[in-house]
């Protein structure tokens, strides 16, 4: 009796052992997570990526909390307040329509490198927490997301 006690002591100080190995590399995997820094050191096209469109978000938001620019164009003749007529009013090839155009192109560029670093950013969650990418994948599902 006495030496499968001992045995299950020692089992149990084993797992103790195990399980505190496990949790500090937990940690360490999580803060590696999180600093920007090692990810930089580790994926810096990815990084790259993520700046560029997160400058993009940051344009896009702070242009629209700014309102429209007022773009003018003076006619030749009449008094001021009649000379400034906005260009988007002023032909089909304006220079109006070139920032429409431009705007949504922008767009569209912000919105594909945002798709991509959303990719990457799961497939990266999903390499330290196994399993993350399905439950993602269900998750936008379930929202009605495809």
């Amino acid at each position: 009796m006495g030496e499968t006690t001992n045995q299950i002591e020692w089992e149990i100080a084993q797992k103790r052992t195990a399980l505190s190995d496990n949790l500090i590399e937990l940690k360490q995997r999580a803060k590696a997570a999180v600093d920007w820094r090692s990810q930089v050191e580790e994926r810096p096209g990815t990084m790259l990526a993520v700046a560029f469109a997160g400058g993009i978000i940051l344009s896009a938001l702070f242009s629209t909390l700014r309102g429209p620019a007022k773009v003018y164009a003076e006619q030749p003749s009449g008094n001021a307040v009649e000379n400034e007529i906005p260009i988007s009013k002023t032909s089909a090839r304006s220079p109006g329509k070139l920032a429409t155009t431009t705007r949504k192109n922008l767009d569209a560029l912000g919105a594909a490198l945002l798709g991509i670093v959303a990719t990457r950013t799961t497939s990266i969650l999903d390499g330290i927490l196994p399993g993350f990418q399905s439950e993602f994948e269900r998750a936008r599902n379930s929202q009605g997301q495809i």
